[in-house]
């Protein structure tokens, strides 16, 4: 039998650990002496230790090693067809991250190259989430971008007219379907977030929007930077691997409904989006 102090020194692991280790019972001494509370440890559990500090050296956590050592003492210690699906899956996992490792870098180096070019939006543009909402929608043809607002005051009034109840925040949406500058005819649809979905009538209805991954970017100012946003979005989509996977549409933070200084507008621009089959 070993002391606690013997053992750490032959195998290389902290008392602090070992200790650790007696806490979640992945290696318990043999003994403890219940007088002085000192640990014993068996020669036998060397082999116990080396293959956890194996384990731990392979990338492998304490309570994966705790579930390998379950495995292997139900075949007599020896390792099972168990620990080599644990071995595969934890081969899968290294890829997985050296892959993901290597998309950083490139994002990286793109990024630098862009702050070398001072380019504006550098580092701004991020993957999100976007979850289901039910909205309610104007959709009407404009002559120009800044016609928008007359949307706006026809939605909201018949928000207040109808008494429809927004959801809380209040966000407003927009979605350009399509523009065509020579007839300057521009088909815009605004959105308000509503708590439950309504009945439709004449130019505006009801629409529940599924959940979407998007690649978004968020910035400030005044609006006539919108075409400079879509135009680097537009880039950065096909340089980091993805296509688009529905309309692109807008979501007003301040806006002149809520901030008179257009230079303080907070507008984000979403474009869907899916991994490109290279």
């Amino acid at each position: 039998m070993l002391r606690i102090g013997e053992f750490s020194r032959i195998t290389g692991i902290s008392i602090y650990m070992l200790r650790n280790y007696d806490k979640m019972g992945l290696m318990v001494p043999r003994y403890v002496d219940e007088e002085s509370g000192y640990r014993y440890y068996g020669e036998n559990q060397i082999p116990i230790a080396n293959q956890i500090q194996v384990l731990k050296a392979l990338g492998f956590g304490l309570k994966e090693i705790g579930e390998i050592q379950l495995e292997d003492a139900k075949e007599n210690e020896r390792p099972t067809q168990k620990t080599e699906i644990f071995l595969l899956n934890k081969i899968q996992e290294k890829n997985d991250e050296i892959n993901k490792i290597h998309e950083q870098i490139k994002q990286m180096k793109e990024a630098y190259e862009e702050i070398r070019k001072q380019e504006q939006y550098a580092l701004s543009v991020t993957i999100k989430e976007i979850p289901a909402r039910k909205v309610i929608c104007l959709r009407d043809h404009i002559h120009a971008f800044e016609e928008e607002g007359r949307l706006w005051e026809e939605l909201n009034k018949y928000v207040q007219e109808k008494a429809i109840r927004l959801a809380q925040p209040q966000y407003s949406y927009a979605i350009t379907h399509r523009v065509n500058f020579r007839r300057m005819d521009i088909d815009v649809e605004v959105q308000l977030e509503v708590e439950k979905m309504g009945e439709d009538c004449k130019k505006v209805f009801f629409e529940e929007i599924p959940a979407c991954e998007a690649a978004t970017i968020a910035f400030e100012g005044v609006y006539s930077k919108f075409s400079e946003v879509n135009s680097y979005m537009r880039q950065w989509v096909y340089r980091n691997g993805y296509e688009l996977a529905g309309k692109t549409f807008t979501r007003y933070y301040l806006s002149p409904g809520n901030e008179p200084n257009p230079e303080n507008f907070i507008t984000e621009v979403f474009y869907p989006v899916k991994k490109r089959n290279l």
